[in-house]
Formats: C-alpha cells, structure tokens, sequence
C-alpha cells in the first residue's frame, strides 16, 4: 500500500516540488515553432478527441494566435503563458502540462509574499500564512480583494483558464492545492518591488503597499522554516483506505483515498465487510472525497460488496493508436514486460485509427454473506476524479444509495489512459489521454460529473450524515 505524507510545516508542503535548477533562459524563435509544433501534433494525432470541447476552428485559430508570438526568442515564462491556456482549453484533465515550478524564475524574480487559500466562490483568496516575520503587513485570515487592481475573482479566472481539468473548481483545486499561491500568481504576473493589495478583515477594508519577495529570499526563508521547527516537525502516514466502525451509532466509515489495485486493498475490503457484518452495522459511508483515481478494477472490487446486482462501470471506450502511444509503450514495453501485451496489439494498428470496445458483460457481486445490505452513504468532491469518478457513476447508476457532497470533479463521459513525454526544447512534460470513456449509463451528451443526491459543501458532508 502506497501512502501520502503530511508534513506540518504548512510551507514547507507547499513550496516541496519548486526546487528544480531554472535551466533554461530564453527560446529562440525556431526553437520555439519546433516545441509547439510538437506538442500541437502530439495533440491531435493522440487525443481520442481534442474538438468535443471547443471547435476544430478554435483550436487552429489558438494555434495560429500563439505563433505569431514567436518573432524572436522567449523566457519559458512567457512561452508557456501561452501554451498553458491553449491545452487547458481541451478541458481534459488527463491531458496537461506539468506546472514547471521553479524554471519560470530567476533568483532576483519578485513574487507574492503570503501563503494563501484559494475558492471557487467568495471569499476567493484568503491568507492562510505568514511567510516570516518581515511580512506581517495583512494579518491571517484576511481576504484579499484586489492585488495590483486585479481582482480576486479575475486572479481566480486566471488560474482555472490555465490549468487542465473538467469543471471550474477542479481546475481551481489542481492549480492552487498542489502549487505555492506564489509561484502559480507569479506565472501570470509580473510583480516589481512592491505590490498593491486591497483587503478585507473583521468587516473592514485596507489598501497596503508591500515590499515583494526576492525568489532568493523566499528559498531561504523556506530553508530556514525547515531548520527551526526540524525537532518538531510530526510526520503523520496517512493509508489510502481506511476503515472507522462508530458501534454506538451502528456506522461504518471506509475512507478510499486512493484506488490502488493490490493484494492489501482487497485484504482491506474483505476484512473490512467482515467486521462490519459481525458487528450488525446498519450504515456504511463511502468516503472518496479525497480520491483521485487509480485503478478501475479496484472500484469494481468494492462495488462487488455493495451491489445488489451484476454491473459494470463502463459501457464503451474508444481507442486512438498513434505513434507517439506506440514509442511510449514501446519504451514501457523495455522496462516492464506487463506492457509488452499491449504494445505488441497497438504496433499493429494504423495510426490515426480509432477502435471502440462495448462492454457487454457483467461483473457478478459477492453472496449474500460477504455482501453488505443496510444503507449506504457516499461522499464526493470536486477532487473525485477519474477512477473514483467512474465508481460514483456506477454507484448511482445502480442505485446503491445516496450520494452526499459536491458534483464531482471528473465527468461522466471522459478521456484518460493517458501517456507521457518532455516537449522536445522547453522539456515541460505533457500528458495526453489516448481513450475516451463512457460510463456506465452514459451518451454523448452527458458532460457533466456524477451529480449528487444532497449537496452540501464537501467538508460538511460527513457531518451531515452522522447528525442524520
């Protein structure tokens, strides 16, 4: 079993993955039409299909838009301003650029000097942390109103318009969560010495100018966080699945926070029904609030203890074969014989080809003994996503209980399976999906995610069934 680490120096979490060598200053301007053409044709002969969410027409006049930019070489900050909106139009989050972090700065580069919380709705921008004693100008938990006369909400369009995924707060959360509110500002503004900020705090308004942080500067601080609190710093393992029985109020919680296909998780599950059914628990909440995805046939394992009925989570998925799949898998074919299989099918096929598959048959559920027959409540977020996406589908589709929380962040009818590779000059690594999937249930017209039964706010949403 995999497992998440939760540091509690909150910066030190956040500033982790910004470390790498800038390596790169500026782009020349052949070298610049090389990258993008890659990265257009990786696109388009991969994607199952790059124009269900904006035109053939749009996506051509974007590519046209960007290349005029190329009249001399470019920083890769400014290269990838414009390349980052152009893929995150697709609106796929399997198809993205990796946030390259600190290669868009130089060590004299100004940036956002406070830790802060982003939200899809009001208040969007809160100030969560200090980052030292040099920047106590707006105290924790104010909100921010404007930096630089750009609004807190236009700041938040910013970020969602360049980051990959499918609803709005998806996008928000894998552009904010998993990267310093510093460095993804910093990426689409340009900051000078001092930054104008207008805030709100206990039902009051301000308007401060504040000195910037120096990136240099803001390594050291994070360095120096590091080195004070190293005697107490708790690191807490945080398993991908969990199990909490509350016997006074006859509820089981199972925690899935990632769907890992392994010997453990299935151990898991058995011993977990098992402790459920010897203690006659009436209720059970399936938690996938926090679930990213994984492996389907890891749902498809939990599914078999809650379904009243054979299913399935898919009913068709379409494949597009292209050369670029058949070098990635021929290179995952060297490292690992498992995808040898796989590769010695899609060499075979013409590129640009699409096959569908129809899922026909049925996964039986276990018998009645294993099976768990009382309620059952599942939780959503935003963040579920792929894998947990397609349980939830299939959960409502077969009716198996109520779901609490907020539509989630993955749709029904959506693309994955995806494949890897650095652009050729810029070295900013991409993912495109290679399938498209239509959950179970599903057609063309369903862009949307698993909507719920009740929604609340996805931190509330535990709260609610345990006060039901």
């Amino acid at each position: 079993m995999s497992f998440k680490t939760i540091i509690t120096i909150g910066i030190t979490l956040l500033f982790i993955n910004t470390y790498a060598q800038n390596t790169l200053s500026y782009i020349s301007k052949e070298d610049l039409n090389r990258d993008f053409d890659f990265l257009v044709s990786a696109i388009t002969e991969t994607h199952p299909d790059p124009y269900s969410v904006i035109s053939k027409d749009k996506f051509e006049s974007q590519v046209l838009g960007i290349k005029k930019n190329f009249k001399d070489s470019l920083t890769l900050k400014k290269y990838y301003q414009l390349i980052s909106p152009f893929v995150a139009s697709l609106q796929d989050g399997h198809t993205s650029l990796k946030f390259p972090g600190r290669k868009l700065f130089g060590a004299s580069d100004n940036l956002f000097p406070f830790v802060v919380k982003s939200n899809i709705e009001k208040p969007y921008l809160v100030v969560t942390e200090n980052l030292s004693d040099d920047y106590l100008q707006i105290p924790v938990g104010a909100e921010i109103l404007t930096i630089n006369r750009a609004s807190a909400e236009e700041i938040i369009q910013k970020i969602i318009e360049n980051t990959s995924g499918e609803s709005r707060a998806y996008r928000l959360k894998m552009g904010t969560d998993f990267n310093a509110f510093a460095f993804v500002f910093g990426a689409f503004y340009d900051l000078e010495g001092t930054v104008h900020i207008k805030y709100k705090f206990e039902n009051e308004v301000f308007e401060k100018v504040i000195p910037t942080v120096r990136f240099s500067n803001l390594m050291e601080i994070v360095k120096s966080k590091q080195r004070k609190s190293a005697d107490k710093t708790t690191v807490i393992e945080i398993p991908d699945f969990s199990l909490v029985i509350k016997p006074e109020i006859k509820t089981a919680i199972l925690e899935i926070r990632y769907f890992g296909d392994d010997v453990k998780y299935k151990d898991f599950l058995k011993e977990s029904f098992k402790k459920i059914n010897e203690q006659k628990i009436k209720r059970v909440v399936i938690d996938i609030r926090e679930n990213g995805g994984g492996n389907s046939s890891s749902g498809d394992e939990l599914l078999k203890y809650l379904a009243k009925q054979p299913f399935r989570q898919f009913d068709q998925t379409l494949v597009k074969y292209s050369q670029l799949q058949k070098d990635v898998y021929e290179g995952y074919c060297k490292n690992d014989v498992q995808y040898c299989t796989t590769y010695d099918y899609i060499r075979t096929k013409n590129n640009g080809d699409i096959e569908t598959f129809l899922e026909k048959g049925l996964i039986s559920p276990y018998g009645k003994s294993e099976r768990f027959s009382g309620e059952v409540y599942l939780l959503t977020s935003t963040r579920t996503f792929s894998s947990a996406m397609n349980f939830a589908q299939a959960f409502k589709h077969y009716k198996i209980g109520k779901i609490i929380g907020e539509e989630t962040g993955g749709r029904v009818v959506s693309y994955g399976d995806r494949i890897s590779v650095d652009l050729p000059v810029s070295r900013i690594p991409l993912s495109i999906s290679t399938k498209k999937f239509y959950t179970v249930g599903t057609s063309e017209k369903d862009m949307h995610g698993v909507e719920v039964n009740v929604e609340v706010r996805a931190e509330k949403a535990l709260d609610y069934i345990l006060g039901k």
